[in-house]
């Protein structure tokens, strides 16, 4: 007979039990988690407050997506110098680059007194089979001049990596000096 009595108040306990510890656990989450939270969401609601207020009572029309996008990276500028903002449209960029896979050439460079210096060739790349080196620089891709202020490293990219190439020429004036680049670009079909 005692058994029927616990079995029947078993549901009853456990609900009790978990009600119970939802209480206390909220009851600790509010006293001793700090003001942490309340911080956040007390500078979040400030920020989207201003944003408001500019959007709704500053004198000329302002586009709000550039202004959040350029305030994003000023933003985490403040942490610390690795933590960085990347927009949508170059985040498959920067994926790209983390894959290990690649089109193009097949070479790493970096852009040192406004040229292409050649870090190195990827094996079994376009560029290995012209015979480009790693402190090769370039100047010229397709008789057009590919050096100065102008050239970003999305620039060159676009031109060295961005597309697959059925024929690389390399013409130097030197070893590890300069190289000229003729680059034929894959016929669509």
């Amino acid at each position: 007979m005692g058994t029927k009595n616990s079995s029947r108040f078993t549901p009853l306990i456990i609900a009790i039990s978990v009600v119970a510890g939802i209480l206390i656990g909220t009851f600790y989450a509010k006293h001793f988690a700090g003001n942490r939270l309340g911080i956040i969401n007390g500078s979040s609601n400030k920020l989207n407050a201003l944003l408001r207020v500019v959007d709704d009572q500053y004198v000329d029309s302002v586009n709000m997506t550039d202004l959040v996008e350029k305030a994003m990276p000023q933003i985490l500028a403040e942490l610390d110098p690795h933590s960085t903002y990347i927009p949508a449209q170059k985040l498959e960029a920067v994926n790209s680059e983390l894959e290990g896979s690649f089109s193009g050439i097949g070479i790493q460079f970096t852009i040192q007194e406004d040229t292409i210096h050649v870090n190195s060739v990827i094996q079994g790349g376009p560029s290995e089979k012209v015979g480009l080196m790693a402190g090769d620089r370039i100047v010229m891709v397709n008789d057009s001049l590919f050096v100065g202020k102008g050239l970003t490293n999305e620039k060159a990219m676009r031109n060295l990596k961005a597309v697959s190439y059925t024929h690389l020429r390399a013409h130097e004036t030197g070893r590890n000096l300069v190289c000229r680049l003729l680059l034929e670009k894959k016929k669509k079909k």
